[in-house]
């Protein structure tokens, strides 16, 4: 009887283990089971988050490709009248240059026909510079001549200007050769 009661008690004991394990068991189940729906639920809100962030990004990536495609097309309008404007400045150079070759030749033409005190009197009323340009069109010979009808200081200024001239076309020979 002694062992009846305990193999009684022993087997009411490992009962008793075993349905707290079981319970242990359970509790542990449930946790892992609302940890697990806890992470589910977490992983869909960051996945949701990654998909709404990706298209966010996918936008302003193609406004910024837009913009790029605008700005390309901005710089290529620019680049055309760029071009442009170079193609009418150097139109205008061209036609610059033949009017002042004409006007230079038509004004030599005028001045080699006057005398030369006539001359030295209408540059000694100019400015310097724009007299210089004049008498450079004129022969030398023409140019000493009027060069002596005028006063000193004025026909000392015009020398200096054609001097400095002359001295610049050489320069500008001399590099243009280099």
């Amino acid at each position: 009887m002694n062992r009846i009661l305990c193999l009684m008690i022993l087997s009411v004991c490992v009962a008793s283990a075993i349905t707290q394990e079981e319970q242990y068991l359970e509790t542990k189940r449930r946790q892992l089971e609302v940890q697990t729906r806890e992470f589910n639920e977490a992983k869909q809100a960051l996945e949701a988050y990654k998909s709404s962030f990706e298209a966010v990004q996918n936008q302003k990536m193609q406004a910024l490709l837009k913009k790029e495609a605008e700005i390309n097309a901005t710089l290529a309008r620019i680049e055309a009248l760029k071009a442009e404007n170079e193609r009418i400045m150097q139109l205008n150079r061209q036609n610059l240059e033949a009017i002042d070759e004409k006007t230079a030749g038509r004004v030599q033409e005028i001045y080699s026909q006057m005398e030369n005190d006539a001359i030295a009197k209408v540059l000694a009323e100019m400015d310097a510079k724009e007299a210089s340009k004049i008498i450079l069109t004129l022969e030398p010979r023409k140019i000493s001549g009027v060069l002596a009808e005028m006063k000193a200081n004025k026909a000392s200024e015009i020398t200096l200007l054609i001097k400095n001239a002359d001295n610049n076309a050489t320069n500008d020979t001399n590099s243009t050769r280099n």
